[in-house]
């Protein structure tokens, strides 16, 4: 047998179900766990799940679990990280903790990510799936301290930065501009879209500029994590980044992943003018792409716009989410929609700028017409693109304890569910998951029925589930 591998962090990333058009991403999360990791003299190395598999269906689990198996008895490392976690990913997660256990066993294996964040989650990790340590919070300080306690000999039980049975602890890093640029060991396999790879566009990177979230939208776990705070990074950090990776990878677009790239609609003016401004001065002549809420969107003057597009802005993605007021004070959304298309169709003759919404069909009281008329509505709005989910059900959010009786009530449904993918759709009386992902397919071909990518995998069968039905 060859030797195996010494490493001191092994991090394993699982797999997703990914749905047609959209891409692989190597988790920044991992990327800043290598980084802080390396500063302090530590070795790595990642099992890329997501390069094995990209669906939970019976044959690719039966696939994954081999590989993964072969690629972990190749490694002798002191400790293993398994993460990102996320609920979706719970029939991968049973694999991984079952193989990590019983290769390296319990005493240096931990997991980490959104799901271990969640108060009242950890019970899956030490009952469900038997691993004794977890992560709770940003990450980075706290993996380095649990390398320090093993490598000197100590358990991970006297590592205060590490949540277990009885005991929880929440990592923060307040001043995120400390932090080491994240590594990206897999750039050159991102794909961000079928749609941008097919156009055979230079190569992009993502980029995160802050942490934490300041609203508290029903449906979503980042304004609902208990460590919640938010932080931005400076404008000169996130620049610094920028130009790093044109220089080091040659790239030439940045994909900014943050739920609210600009966050403070009452000062969006000072915030546009600081931010564009520090990038214009670097000389860079980068392209980029945001999220932006619909209220901060509608505060763009034309100063904004000409100084966004000056500095490189390419295009604007907007949480839309609903186009009726009721459906958007269910989500715990209180944003005005007046005006919106009016705006979106000024920038974009002003600027060429191009616009991007997101749209969630289901809910509580929801019906088909309520639907069809999102959709309908949806096309009218000038958007150059738009993307069509159900609504979600996920622990740590309101609108789980609306759905579900409680905290443990998701696993039992995830592992009973035919279809394999790991979501759980909010459905009611007058609208069954399968009524839902039927209007959702109907919105894709409705949006791009004039468009070029009306024959793409993302317009047909969007979310990959008619193998698995």
């Amino acid at each position: 047998m060859n030797e195996r591998k010494k490493v001191d962090l092994l991090l394993i990333n699982p797999p997703f179900h990914r749905r047609n058009g959209s891409g692989t991403i190597f988790p920044l999360g991992l990327g800043y766990l290598i980084s802080a990791a390396n500063e302090e003299g530590y070795t790595c190395d990642v099992i890329n799940g997501y390069s094995m598999i990209d669906s939970y269906a019976e044959s690719d689990l039966n696939h994954f679990a081999k590989n993964l198996q072969d690629a972990l008895k190749t490694y002798e490392p002191v400790l293993v990280g398994i993460g990102p976690c996320i609920t979706t990913q719970l029939r991968a997660l049973q694999i991984i903790a079952c193989y990590c256990l019983d290769i390296y066993g319990p005493e240096r294996v931990y997991a980490g990510g959104p799901l271990a964040s969640i108060d009242g989650q950890e019970w899956l990790f030490f009952e469900f799936l038997k691993i004794r340590y977890i992560i709770k919070g940003d990450g980075e300080e706290a993996v380095c301290k649990m390398l320090r306690c093993l490598k000197n000999g100590r358990s991970l039980e006297n590592c205060s930065c590490v949540s277990r049975r009885g005991y929880f602890y929440h990592n923060k890093v307040v001043d995120i501009d400390k932090l080491a640029f994240p590594e990206r060991p897999y750039l050159a396999e991102n794909v961000f879209s079928l749609r941008r790879r097919q156009k055979n566009q230079f190569l992009s990177a993502s980029m995160i500029t802050s942490r934490g979230c300041k609203y508290h939208c029903r449906y979503c776990v980042s304004g609902n994590l208990n460590y919640k705070n938010f932080r931005k990074r400076s404008n000169k950090n996130i620049v610094d980044e920028m130009q790093f990776l044109k220089e080091r990878y040659q790239i030439k677009d940045i994909i900014f992943y943050d739920d609210c790239f600009f966050s403070n609609p009452q000062n969006i003016h000072q915030e546009v003018a600081d931010f564009c401004n520090t990038l214009i001065s670097r000389g860079l002549s980068m392209t980029w792409q945001m999220e932006i809420r619909c209220d901060t969107f509608l505060q763009l003057d034309e100063t904004d716009l000409l100084l966004l597009k000056r500095a490189g802005c390419r295009q604007m993605n907007l949480g839309i989410e609903k186009t009726f007021i009721a459906g958007l004070q269910a989500l715990g959304k209180h944003i005005p929609l007046h005006g919106l298309p009016e705006q979106i169709q000024y920038m974009k003759a002003l600027t060429g700028i191009q616009a991007a919404g997101t749209f969630i069909l289901g809910g509580r009281d929801e019906t088909e017409a309520d639907v069809r008329g999102i959709i309908e509505n949806s096309t009218k709005l000038n958007l150059d693109f738009a993307h069509y989910n159900p609504l979600f059900v996920y622990p740590g959010t309101p609108l789980y304890m609306e759905y579900f009786a409680d905290e443990r009530e998701w696993v039992s449904y995830l592992l009973k569910d035919n279809w394999l993918w790991g979501e759980i759709v909010y459905e009611n009386a007058n609208l069954s998951r399968e009524k839902i992902l039927h209007l959702s397919e109907e919105a894709y071909k409705q949006f791009y029925a004039d468009l070029p990518y009306r024959d793409d995998k993302m317009v047909k069968d969007r979310f990959r589930l008619r193998p698995s039905i």
